[in-house]
């Protein structure tokens, strides 16, 4: 690799680590916790135009001029940077007619320079749109809507409003939490009442970045309908029909719910209470695993872990473990580009594989110490649970990229009653009750990349089954399975997996994801 190209790799990783933390803070506590990182004095006088926007420092590898360069045609991809000719990928002409297609680019004999292409285009859009983040995250943060605070704590509920008080004033991201944490039907019923009146204050700006990121991506040369970076599948219809497919084949398996959020509650998986530990934590996660060494010499980064609010939340730590996991085996010699991907599938499938273990009987009984009974009753419960999530991320498929396959489109990009209709029905068609429009880019969240659950959890139920057969039903504790997953997560992205006919990074076929569905509908079957 060319030293020019070594160093505009290396900034991309330097850019990315930046913009990783930078989401992670406007997720935890919006503008002040971002403030807070930049080393900015967080306080009520504190406007977004002082958070300076942490892509800046990286304008190289994050401008249309370098994606331009990357993909210019009289010189190849990426020849300006040291990167080996290939074919031309056609771009935005000077009439604006000619989209441009990374898809072309797979062809391309550089892999260097496609992956580096990805990436320019990722961090110009997130550069570009920073200001609209910004706002989306206040507006999740910030407490605008009421809530009965004597409903909320005779339901138990984790967080609310100070004692003492009648009412509080709660942002969107307290009332999601209070919803999902609720345990009785009077506080999700206020909860979700809290949810929809913060609601109103972000639906705007959610609309904004959507139409904004629309627009820019444009301005950047990169058609959106084609070939988009956050559906990694050949071909990006494939992925939509197997949506479909997943919601009319598991139909039967879903009941009516009476309300939204009665549906969402039942994905939290809290009747199967038994054999969990009293608080979840990140030695509880790792010690699992220490058996079979997967994360032996490995530094895992597994974030904040989500509160313990039923089986679910457990089976969502584990599924932290799998990404970390997948995110610390990658080969540490390859560029940065070439083994990671702005929406990685590799991660998403190893997220899904370990976070699929509380569906299993086995692990109930190897690891919680349960009967064979209860241990099939609380597998079956999560499993009909985790099913609830993935036809809701099915939902999301089809709502951010359903025009490819006739579909009305981004709820967010459509008219009002239009987006509310297709909204409330594609919801409805997934948990049992719609969720009502105002939560459209909310709940369920349609940010880029919200595509990629269905897609890892689908093949990851094939590796499950690849690692039963070679190393029995207990692999979670398998030195030998170990082993395996950590050298295909560390083979080059261009090799065969071990474990499958692909690498994980590799996007999958129509033939994969339908093997992936059946074998999961199977597991459903066994269970009852």
């Amino acid at each position: 690799m060319d030293a020019k190209a070594a160093q505009l790799d290396q900034e991309v990783a330097r850019a990315v680590a930046r913009w990783r933390d930078t989401v992670r803070a406007l997720r935890r506590g919006g503008p002040a916790a971002l403030a807070e990182l930049l080393g900015v004095e967080p306080d009520a006088d504190t406007s977004l135009a002082e958070i300076g926007n942490p892509l800046t420092p990286f304008r190289r590898v994050s401008s249309r001029a370098t994606f331009l360069t990357l993909a210019r045609r009289d010189e190849g991809i990426g020849a300006a940077f040291g990167l080996p000719g290939s074919a031309a990928v056609p771009i935005l002409g000077a009439d604006g007619a000619t989209p441009i297609s990374l898809a072309d680019a797979m062809l391309a004999p550089d892999p260097l320079s496609q992956a580096l292409a990805g990436w320019v285009q990722h961090l110009t859009l997130e550069r570009v749109l920073f200001d609209d983040r910004l706002r989306l995250a206040e507006a999740w943060h910030a407490p605008v809507a009421s809530i009965d605070a004597g409903a909320v704590r005779s339901a138990g509920s984790q967080g609310g409003p100070a004692r003492g008080k009648a009412t509080a004033m709660v942002s969107a991201r307290e009332a999601l939490l209070g919803l999902l944490g609720a345990t009785r039907a009077d506080a999700r019923r206020s909860w979700a009442d809290a949810l929809v009146e913060a609601a109103l204050s972000i639906a705007e700006a959610a609309r904004v970045e959507a139409e904004r990121r629309d627009e820019a991506a444009r301005v950047l040369g990169v058609d959106p309908a084609a070939a988009p970076l956050d559906l990694p599948c050949d071909p990006p219809e494939a992925a939509l029909h197997i949506a479909a497919s997943l919601l009319e084949r598991s139909a039967a398996l879903v009941e009516p719910a009476r309300s939204w959020e009665v549906a969402l509650d039942r994905a939290v998986a809290r009747d199967a209470a038994d054999g969990w530990p009293a608080r979840l934590t990140r030695r509880w996660v790792e010690d699992l695993f220490r058996p079979g060494g997967v994360a032996e010499g490995l530094t895992l980064d597994l974030g904040p872990l989500p509160r313990a609010w039923g089986a679910s939340s457990f089976a969502r730590a584990l599924g932290r473990f799998g990404a970390a996991l997948a995110e610390a085996s990658a080969p540490r010699s390859a560029p940065f580009a070439l083994v990671r991907v702005p929406f990685d599938l590799r991660r998403a499938r190893r997220a899904a594989l370990f976070a699929g273990l509380p569906a299993d009987p086995v692990f109930y009984a190897r690891v919680l110490g349960l009967g064979g009974g209860r241990a099939r009753d609380q597998a079956r419960i999560v499993a009909r649970a985790q099913l609830l999530t993935l036809r809701l991320d099915a939902a999301r498929m089809r709502l951010l990229h359903g025009r490819r396959v006739g579909l009305p489109g981004h709820p967010l990009l459509l008219p009002r009653r239009e987006a509310t209709g297709h909204f409330e029905e594609e919801t409805r068609q997934a948990i049992g009750a719609p969720i009502p429009g105002v939560l459209a880019g909310i709940v369920p969240d349609l940010s880029p990349g919200a595509s990629l659950p269905l897609l890892g959890a689908l093949l990851a139920v094939r590796d499950r089954r690849q690692l039963i057969d070679r190393f029995d039903d207990d692999w979670f504790r398998n030195p030998r399975a170990a082993e395996a997953i950590r050298d295909e997560d560390s083979v080059f992205p261009s090799a065969p997996g071990l474990l499958a006919p692909a690498a994980p990074r590799l996007a999958p076929s129509a033939a994969d994801l339908e093997e992936g569905l059946s074998l999961l509908l199977a597991h459903l079957s066994e269970l009852g």
